[in-house]
């Protein structure tokens, strides 16, 4: 069953958040990862990430997250999981610019 992970970390900055990301860079969609979206939210951020299924975020959260967040210094949080009842990419999903900067199946979209 596909799922759906809700991060909400108020007491996350900006700069460690940068920080993180360079224990867990961006640059390839990890196995089982079918969207990934990043908001700042005040002094925080809300992230949202669909997996093809629970037992692939989970893979990710014991074999990347946790470790990144150790190596920082961050208590790791659980996100919210829920199931998805309905997953639909649009035409506009697929334009370049909504992708950039991530990487569509580990192939990098070319920067016009």
């Amino acid at each position: 069953m596909t799922v759906m992970a809700i991060y909400e970390r108020p007491d996350v900055s900006s700069q460690l958040y940068k920080q993180f990301r360079a224990h867990v860079p961006l640059d390839a969609a990890p196995e089982g990862a079918l969207v990934h979206a990043y908001a700042r939210e005040g002094p925080g951020f809300v992230t949202v990430d669909i997996w093809e299924d629970r037992a692939a975020l989970e893979r990710y959260i014991a074999e990347r997250l946790e470790p990144a967040c150790e190596a920082l210094g961050v208590e790791f949080q659980w996100p919210r999981i829920v199931e998805v009842e309905t997953f639909r990419v649009t035409p506009a999903a697929t334009t370049r610019e909504h992708l950039l900067p991530f990487e569509r199946a580990g192939a990098p979209l070319a920067h016009a």
